[in-house]
């Protein structure tokens, strides 16, 4: 499990692009003992452990090898398929949400990090739709109401546009699909053509 600490410390710092002084310093510790952390040489006590957790966004246990995904509030949810991933529920978009982020991470740290940006945009409108129609404060909205929908949008567009500059490498398109993603791709395709039906439907009446 020490090594594994090791490993996973040293490729989190790599995937982040930041440099071992950086990292080192943004964690409270010299260079070496974070060298001395990423090799292996020496074990790291709770507190930094904690720190290491919060510094790198992933779980306590992702970085001491027990689990292999690396969002905290994933770990609530067993690996791979689960019996209720083919119900359109609120943790089946979690989980959607958690497998498609963690693989933008992947590949691309940055895009990983544009993808959280997005889900957050989503959500950001979908607090303003409720503020705008009464089920919460509009004084929870900081930017001004009439703009914020607006601002959103121009926002998720650019990180849209961003996530697909760069095709991924040709082996990702040969992964299996989780049943998570499966049952919000369907269920969100029905949702599309069921109001595209109805909007046909409506001009031919």
């Amino acid at each position: 499990m020490a090594n594994m600490f090791a490993t996973r410390m040293a490729e989190l710092r790599t995937q982040r692009g930041v440099s071992q002084k950086d990292a080192a310093e943004a964690l409270g510790i010299s260079q070496a003992l974070l060298s001395h952390y990423e090799k292996g040489i020496r074990e790291c006590g709770l507190d930094f452990l904690l720190r290491a957790a919060s510094y790198y966004d992933v779980s306590c246990d992702y970085l001491l090898g027990k689990i292999d995904t690396r969002r905290q509030f994933q770990e609530e949810f067993e690996d791979g398929d689960i019996e209720f991933d083919s119900e359109f529920r609120t943790n089946t978009l979690f989980r959607a949400a958690t497998m498609l982020h963690d693989r933008f991470t992947s590949l691309n740290v940055t895009k990983g990090t544009q993808s959280k940006n997005y889900f957050s945009l989503c959500i950001y409108e979908l607090i303003v739709i409720a503020a705008k129609a009464g089920y919460v404060p509009k004084s929870w909205i900081g930017l001004p109401m009439e703009s914020a929908s607006s601002l959103c949008k121009a926002k998720a567009e650019m990180i849209e546009n961003y996530l697909i500059s760069e095709q991924a490498p040709k082996h990702s398109k040969n992964i299996t699909e989780p049943l998570c993603i499966k049952t919000v791709i369907s269920s969100s395709e029905k949702i599309i053509i069921k109001e595209a039906e109805s909007i046909i439907n409506n001009l031919k009446t």
